[in-house]
């Protein structure tokens, strides 16, 4: 809290392109204004992660006695290390990165950060598991701040269906740290005037979730999980209720979030009925877990491993997909809300697309699509046609067409040459955890893991499935031999340090198994390739 001599108030918000950090600094100085106080703004915008991550700071002065004297205050213009009062983080990182600046100190600085995660570009790119350890980060700003206030507040926007600017609002006005009534807070997201009604929405719930403890939020925001329907689902809601209902007495509580988190997601990207073969896969894989693995606690390891992966394959990002996101009505009313525009304003948001030929047929039934491969000349025409680099403004009726058009071929996806390519590499790999998984356990749970080397899209997918088809050529080569799941963990980790191969291709000689490594020719086909399924060795 300050105190009645504290005449000046130091400010930093820091948040990525997006995150409404500038519409934050704007409501801040317009209530220092109205409140006759003297208020000045700057910022350093980022060049990374859409418009980067911002750093905005704000000094506000009370100039009540000084002004009667005709003098007046010199303000600065960025943030001196241990000469802040108040830090503002729109996502967790940016609160360690405010640490590592020294802009947090424990004699002066109430730090408030959202605890979410929005993953940064060295943690997307990384091939494993690069995501940075969120602890750290909450033990360093309990140490290193006079106060800290941190909850979901992503979690929260979503809740109100507004952004988390407004939430960080309601959480500055919380902790007490500005020295001004509620009502000024309230109009100075009114005299912004865009999305007023889910502004002061958002603002009210992260001035109560500013004193509340953690779990209350995380509590809400499991509800979100729950929520029917979901996303873009327009089908029969008591259904969907009927097959979560039956998720939450066939399934452990230990599986059962994952699970409804995976229905979410097919009906999102699919249809009911994909959800039921989610759903009716993930039964089978825990029956069979259960017989070989038991009830104890390494029992439900390998269903640990297999719930999340066989969701995230199974809602995988075709042409379709990208076209339905970019098409949805609560993205628009979203952007427009980030940039601070009115929806009756002329704007124009202009996608970037780089469709490739496979792309292009991927969203055809699956023998036109496969004809359009291996025929050169229709190859070339939809080149022209389709692919390459692409701007579209899908603010302009061609340019939302186009996109509308391919969303709207969602129900067709079934269908296409991507489905049934990508049912037909699931079921394979299905197959092989089942027969692996009645011979060596410990394997089978190192080869449920093995999806994790699929991820992105084009090239860098290409040789994530290349590397998945090596391991799980080398999983059946390893089924039933000594310490098979300990060289299969190996090998995945050597194939995760680089995209060119090379460590993989040395720990697979390690072991006896370079014959598994295609040559040059065969690399860019094996991330095509349909393998057959082998049973595992006697």
């Amino acid at each position: 809290m300050k105190t009645a001599n504290q005449k000046r108030i130091n400010i930093a918000i820091t948040a990525m392109g997006g995150q409404g950090g500038g519409v934050l600094a704007d409501w801040i100085v317009s209530m220092g204004e109205g409140a006759g106080w003297l208020a000045q703004s700057s910022s350093v915008p980022g060049v990374a992660q859409r418009t980067g991550a911002t750093v905005y700071y704000l000094e506000l002065f009370d100039h009540t006695e000084t002004k009667a004297e005709g003098l007046g205050p010199v303000l600065s213009l960025s943030p001196a290390s241990g000469d802040v009062d108040l830090v503002i983080a729109a996502e967790l990182m940016e609160a360690g990165r405010a640490i590592q600046r020294n802009f947090v100190t424990p004699e002066r600085t109430t730090l408030i950060a959202s605890s979410h995660r929005a993953y940064a570009v060295s943690e997307k790119e990384a091939m494993g598991n690069g995501i940075a350890d969120s602890e750290s980060v909450h033990t360093a700003a309990k140490e290193m701040a006079r106060r800290y206030i941190s909850f979901d507040m992503a979690a929260v926007a979503e809740q109100t269906g507004s952004v988390i600017s407004a939430v960080l609002f309601g959480a500055i006005y919380g902790s007490g740290v500005l020295p001004f009534p509620r009502t000024a807070f309230e109009q100075a997201i009114r005299d912004g005037g865009i999305g007023v009604d889910k502004s002061l929405a958002a603002f009210s719930a992260g001035a109560e979730h500013s004193q509340s403890p953690d779990d209350s939020v995380q509590m809400q925001a499991a509800a979100v999980v729950e929520k029917i329907p979901c996303w873009q689902y327009r089908g029969d809601d008591a259904e969907v209720k009927a097959l979560l209902h039956s998720i939450k007495q066939d399934f452990p509580n230990i599986l059962s979030d994952t699970v409804m988190e995976g229905v979410r997601r097919m009906l999102d990207h699919s249809d009911l009925r994909y959800a039921r073969l989610y759903v009716e896969r993930m039964q089978r894989l825990l029956e069979l877990d259960g017989a070989h693995g038991g009830d104890d606690k390494e029992g439900r390891h390998f269903s640990d491993e297999v719930v999340s992966r066989l969701a995230l394959w199974m809602a995988y990002e075709d042409s379709i997909r990208v076209a339905d996101i970019k098409t949805r009505s609560h993205r628009f009313a979203r952007l427009y809300q980030e940039v601070g525009i009115k929806e009756d304003k002329v704007s124009y948001f202009t996608e970037f697309l780089h469709p490739r030929l496979e792309e292009v047929a991927e969203v055809l039934p699956e023998r036109m699509g496969r004809w359009l491969l291996r025929t050169n000349w229709a190859g070339r025409v939809m080149t022209k046609l389709f692919a390459g680099p692409k701007k579209l403004s899908t603010q302009s009726l061609p340019g939302f067409l186009s996109l509308y058009l391919v969303a709207r071929m969602r129900p067709l996806r079934r269908y296409s040459l991507r489905d049934a390519i990508e049912q037909q590499q699931i079921n394979q790999w299905l197959q092989q955890l089942e027969e692996t998984l009645s011979r060596d356990y410990k394997l089978a749970c190192e080869l449920a893991a093995l999806p994790e080397l699929i991820k992105g899209y084009s090239k860098t997918r290409e040789r994530g499935l290349r590397n998945f088809n090596i391991l799980s050529a080398a999983a059946r080569s390893l089924c039933g031999k000594d310490s098979a799941a300990d060289i299969l963990r190996e090998l995945k980790a050597a194939a995760l340090k680089s995209e060119k191969g090379s460590e993989l291709a040395v720990a697979l000689s390690r072991h006896n198994l370079a014959h598994l490594l295609p040559s040059e020719i065969g690399v860019a086909k094996a991330a095509t390739a349909e393998i057959a399924v082998q049973p595992c060795a006697e």
